[in-house]
């Protein structure tokens, strides 16, 4: 297993995380401090789209399905051709919301779950039947039971629309040679084993390849990333650094 550190402050106790759960490595991405901007900026752009709709699964009709799924469609298309994408590139998944009645919270059913199809072409009039299958057996592995002699009711239809473009390139690890760092600096610190001079190391003058063995502290300009006692941190090719337990 490898646990993912990540935020400004995530770095700081995150091997002493692993640790305690039994993992030994840990991965902290070179964009670590802007892990959810980066997330944002690489993951494909797309759009959700949702309409209210009360309706008796028993009663309701695949053509009023289709209606709806239809308009959000048609209303994804127009933002998403406007932001420049080619109609072509747009994937859809149809969706509902289902819930047995008098709770609160609706459950969502893929229609491409239950019909293997990327359109509205399969939608025929047994799909209300296999989304109500499906809504059980979600309910089940969610909540540990269903009600499979009642009919859920519908409380909306859902569309989720995406681009089909590249995504970005992922590092393929580590091929520089291993060296150990040097440090810059020391200072006392307490990582766990009492206050001791500790070696300091600055992020910005590590290369793909350094090593740095703890107890030791790499310091980046918004993350600091704590190697404890027993640890070594190792920094591949894409600026990654990696903690390993070594003790």
């Amino acid at each position: 297993l490898t646990l993912l550190a990540y935020g400004g402050n995530g770095p700081v106790f995150a091997a002493i995380q692993a640790q305690e759960l039994g993992i030994d490595r840990v991965l902290v991405p070179r964009t670590s401090p802007g892990f959810s901007a980066t997330g944002a900026l690489t993951a494909r752009p797309g759009i959700d789209e949702e309409r209210a709709y009360l309706a008796p699964a028993s009663a309701a009709s695949v053509e009023r399905l289709r209606e709806l799924w239809l308009e959000l469609d048609a209303r994804a298309e127009s933002f998403l051709t406007d932001a420049g994408f080619a109609r072509d590139a747009i994937q859809c998944r149809y969706q509902i919301n289902m819930r047995y009645p008098g709770q609160n919270w609706s459950l969502t059913v893929d229609a491409f779950e239950v019909t293997g199809a990327r359109d509205l072409a399969s939608a025929d009039d047994a799909l209300v039947t296999r989304l109500v299958e499906r809504f059980h057996a979600l309910h089940l592995a969610e909540y540990g039971h269903a009600r499979q002699a009642e009919a859920p009711e519908i409380t909306g239809v859902r569309l989720v629309a995406a681009t089909d473009i590249p995504g970005p390139a992922l590092s393929g690890g580590s091929t520089a040679a291993r060296v150990t760092a040097t440090p810059h600096r020391q200072r006392r610190a307490n990582l766990g084993e009492g206050f001791a001079p500790t070696d300091i190391y600055r992020g910005a003058d590590l290369a793909p390849g350094c090593e740095v063995p703890g107890p030791a502290i790499i310091e980046e300009q918004f993350t600091t990333i704590v190697v404890y006692p027993g640890w070594t941190a190792h920094m591949d090719d894409a600026g990654d650094i990696e903690l390993n337990r070594t003790g």
